[in-house]
């Protein structure tokens, strides 16, 4: 569930996952990881998403 809230609020703010990769320090490719659910994430790349996101952390965690 969570892999499918960071893909919508990626496209919403209209970011590529390069993009949004590059804006938060992570490779593109664990970024694609989380979206699809294969791999766990660190908080600190919990608090790196919302950061690039722009967003809250509660907001990141709210799905």
């Amino acid at each position: 569930m969570f892999g499918n809230h960071l893909k919508v609020l990626r496209k919403s703010k209209g970011l590529s996952h390069r993009k949004l990769a590059a804006k938060c320090n992570i490779d593109h490719a664990d970024l694609v990881r989380y979206e699809k659910g294969d791999i766990n994430m660190s908080f600190n790349s919990l608090i790196e998403l919302s950061q690039g996101l722009e967003i809250t952390l509660k907001d990141l965690m709210d799905f």
